[in-house]
């Protein structure tokens, strides 16, 4: 497993960080989950950019892979440049955006769309040895911490 995040469900019906992993690019994608994800919003596939209120999306084309980050321009007050659409490939890198296949956010967003129909308090979002990311719910923190510390790879994506 390459990375890992711990989530907890509030009262909201959204997941959020258990601990702060700030090295994680998970964060990122966990964020927009949370905040900004709307399942209806077809645009994200069509557009080269999507900006929400505080997350944005740039859409690799060539490459099929979204890039999910913070849009940190929108709370600068107009101080810092949003890149343009052709700027976008520069811009994104580990520190600021969770690089994800489209077909493994398509399969990730129904996983966690249906886990919010479950009680599940907990949830784990991770990235394994073949930089597939996955979404898997737990009763207990203590499920969690036993699912990472005897992780082993599973099928091939």
């Amino acid at each position: 497993m390459k990375e890992y995040l711990f989530l907890y469900k509030e009262f909201n019906n959204r997941y959020y960080n258990l601990i702060d992993f700030e090295t994680t690019s998970l964060r990122f994608l966990s964020d927009f989950f949370s905040d900004d994800y709307r399942p209806y919003d077809q645009q994200m596939f069509i557009r080269v950019v999507s900006c929400y209120n505080i997350n944005f999306i740039y859409n690799d084309f060539k490459n099929n892979m979204f890039y999910i980050g913070f849009s940190e321009w929108e709370l600068s007050d107009g101080e810092m440049h949003c890149p343009d659409d052709e700027e976008f490939p520069d811009y994104v890198n580990e520190s600021n955006s969770c690089k994800i296949g489209i077909d493994n956010f398509i399969e990730l967003a129904k996983k966690i769309m249906d886990m919010k129909k479950n009680p599940t308090p907990f949830a784990i979002m991770y990235r394994d040895d073949n930089d597939w990311i996955d979404f898997k719910g737990f009763d207990t923190q203590a499920e969690m911490e036993s699912f990472i510390k005897n992780y082993q790879p599973e099928v091939v994506h």
